[in-house]
């Protein structure tokens, strides 16, 4: 039996105290924004999900554009609130990697971190292909046909891995993290916030997303950095539509 709005509304409102008290001693800016992305946000991701399985065509177009500029929104919002918070770029996961003496070395250690990422996201792709997980309908559509799509996508798949890892790895983590002292919880939540942020891929889309977070925020563990998550997410990306959707949505 589905909730009644209001019941909804009281739901998320609760969620978003008890999120606001777990945060206590974080700046209030970003302890607000925070607050925003882990409960408003996958609300309202799931409920966009729905809405957008219930269209028979999909604009691809407009699609991509709408997720550039909306991604891009998220992104400069939250490194508005990381500014006015006190946070400087290391703190967001924009540093050198830790114990690279030269700037060679640093370089080369980014590349091959990306390359073993990018194998593993690619690799939890096709695990959930052999596993009998079938894309639905809207995956499917937002594949890229055209030219034109191809290039759109390029753009969407930059923008993915630039605005998702500043947002739900290098800010979000960092936050959580702060506030509670637990690198495990900080993983969890922010993963699980970017899994149900793919809603539109249905609940077994949502988890390989959410497992895929945690395998993109191994750099920022190990390192301190997101710039290797940042690659490889985009990576992947074009990887799984310009390539490799010909095979997993067999």
């Amino acid at each position: 039996m589905s909730l009644r709005p209001r019941t909804w509304l009281v739901l998320v409102a609760g969620a978003a105290a008890i999120a606001w008290v777990q945060l206590a001693g974080v700046h209030e800016a970003a302890r607000a924004w925070s607050v925003i992305l882990l409960v408003p946000l996958p609300v309202l991701m799931i409920v966009e999900g729905r809405k957008l399985s219930e269209l028979e065509t999909l604009p691809r177009t407009e699609a991509y554009v709408s997720s550039i500029v909306s991604l891009w929104m998220l992104a400069l919002a939250t490194v508005a609130v990381a500014w006015a918070s006190g946070y400087g770029a290391s703190d967001l996961g924009f540093a050198a990697l830790d114990g690279m003496r030269t700037a060679a070395l640093n370089a080369i250690r980014i590349a091959a971190l990306a390359a073993a990422l990018t194998i593993a996201g690619v690799a939890v792709l096709f695990a959930f292909k052999f596993a009998g997980v079938r894309e639905p309908a809207l995956v499917r559509q937002l594949m890229p046909v055209t030219p034109r799509d191809r290039l759109l996508f390029v753009a969407v798949s930059l923008t993915a891995g630039i605005c998702e890892e500043i947002v739900f790895r290098g800010f979000l983590i960092h936050v959580i993290y702060g506030a509670s002292g637990s690198l495990a919880l900080a993983l969890i939540l922010s993963s699980g916030v970017f899994g149900v942020a793919h809603a539109y891929q249905q609940p077994t889309g949502a988890l390989r997303a959410g497992l895929l977070g945690l395998i993109l925020a191994l750099p920022l563990v190990i390192t301190g950095s997101i710039i290797p998550s940042i690659i490889a997410h985009a990576a992947i990306d074009l990887l799984s539509g310009l390539w490799l959707s010909r095979y997993l949505l067999r």
